[in-house]
């Protein structure tokens, strides 16, 4: 049976003046009263019996043809359940692995970062202590000097080309061990006479520098 719509009448919709006299008690319970003494004609969907046979004819069979294709795909479906779940526990496996082997690589970039500053800041110690104490001391420059100087000026050793000072060092103690040798073969006459020239050489100079100093 149809029912009119208190909201949709005359194809119009009602507007909110129209909605608030519906709220009339008084005028719905007339409504009413005129709808039940003249009703509406109901409206049939199927004027043949064979036409809600056809209806349940064609559900019956679409029902069956989704039970067929249930029964078919039944044993995929639970094959693919199966392939789903190994799947995801051989992917679990190889995300634990890779997550072991991703840690293991962490902890030795670690390893080697805590080796890094170590060997750095024990370089920097070597360089700044013994190596500095070694090579560019203010003692250690001075003592260069001075072989340079005596390798130089006092022996008269013009080479170049020494890797390090050990060099002219060593040759400073070949040569100092055959002076010591040829000082041993002396006659000691001779060394008194050669200290007692010196000596002399030695005391005339003094004496003219102090004659200089009284002419001044």
């Amino acid at each position: 049976k149809h029912l009119p719509s208190h909201e949709y009448q005359s194809g119009e919709f009602v507007t909110d003046n129209d909605l608030v006299e519906t709220l009339n008690i008084d005028k719905m319970i007339e409504v009413a009263k005129r709808e039940l003494q003249n009703p509406y004609p109901a409206h049939l969907y199927f004027k043949r019996p064979q036409q809600m046979l056809y209806l349940f004819r064609s559900m019956e069979l679409q029902s069956r043809e989704y039970l067929l294709q249930l029964s078919k795909t039944d044993v995929p479906y639970r094959l693919l359940r199966e392939r789903i779940k190994q799947l995801k526990y051989t992917t679990q496996k190889e995300l634990d692995y890779f997550q072991y082997y991703i840690d293991f690589l962490n902890n030795e970039i670690d390893r080697e970062i805590h080796n890094e500053n170590h060997l750095k800041e024990k370089f920097f110690r070597i360089l700044n202590s013994m190596f500095y104490d070694g090579v560019a001391s203010p003692s250690t420059l001075k003592l260069k000097i001075c072989i340079e100087y005596v390798y130089e000026q006092i022996f008269g050793r013009c080479e170049e080309g020494h890797q390090s000072l050990q060099d002219p060092m060593k040759i400073l103690e070949v040569m100092y061990e055959d002076y010591n040798l040829r000082l041993d073969s002396l006659d000691f006459s001779i060394v008194n006479q050669a200290r007692n020239d010196f000596f002399a050489q030695d005391l005339k100079t003094m004496t003219n520098a102090l004659k200089a100093q009284r002419e001044l």
